[in-house]
C-alpha cells in the first residue's frame, strides 16, 4: 500500500488534531466542568442567602407588627390617662364650683341674719322712742318713767 504525499499530510493533521484534541478536549472538559461547578455554587450561595433574607423579612415583619401593637398599646394608654385626667378636672372644676356656691349661700345668710338683726335693732329703738315719747307726753313723770324702765328691761330680755 503506498500512500502518496498528500494522505500522509492528512494522516500526520488527523494525528496531530487527535492529539491537540485529547489535550485540549480535557481542559476544555476540565474548563467547563469548573464553570458548571462554580454556577452550581453560586447557585447555591444565592438560594441560601434567599433563604437568609426571607427569614430576615420574616423577622423584621414581626418586629414592624410588633411595633405596630406597641404603638396602639401606647396611643390606647395615653387616651386612658388623658380621659382619667379630664375626668380628675371635671371632677376638681366641680367640687370647686360647690365649694364656692356654699360660701357664696353662707356669707348670704350671714349678710341677712346681719341685716335682720339691725333691722330688729332699729325696730326696737323706735319702738322704744314712740313708746317713751307717748307716755311722756300722756302720762305723768313718775309713772311713765317706771312704765318706760320697765319697757325697757322687758324689750331687752326679749332680744
Amino acid at each position: 500500500m503506498y500512500f502518496d504525499e498528500s494522505a500522509w499530510v492528512a494522516l500526520g493533521f488527523i494525528i496531530f488534531i487527535a492529539l491537540v484534541w485529547k489535550k485540549a478536549g480535557s481542559a476544555i472538559s476540565d474548563l467547563l466542568d469548573k464553570r458548571v461547578q462554580k454556577i452550581k455554587n453560586d447557585l447555591e450561595e444565592a438560594e441560601a442567602l434567599r433563604v437568609e433574607a426571607e427569614k430576615e423579612l420574616k423577622k423584621f415583619k414581626s418586629m414592624q407588627a410588633e411595633a405596630v401593637n406597641d404603638a396602639k398599646r401606647i396611643i390606647s394608654d395615653a387616651q386612658e390617662a388623658a380621659n382619667r385626667i379630664r375626668n380628675a378636672a371635671s371632677e376638681k372644676a366641680n367640687e370647686s364650683i360647690k365649694r364656692r356656691e356654699e360660701q357664696a349661700k353662707a356669707k348670704i345668710a350671714a349678710a341677712e341674719a346681719a341685716v335682720l338683726s339691725e333691722l330688729k335693732d332699729k325696730a326696737t329703738n323706735i319702738a322704744i322712742s314712740a313708746s317713751k315719747d307717748i307716755l311722756t307726753s300722756e302720762l305723768n313723770a313718775d309713772i311713765g318713767s317706771s312704765i318706760i324702765d320697765e319697757s325697757i328691761t322687758q324689750i331687752t330680755a326679749a332680744k
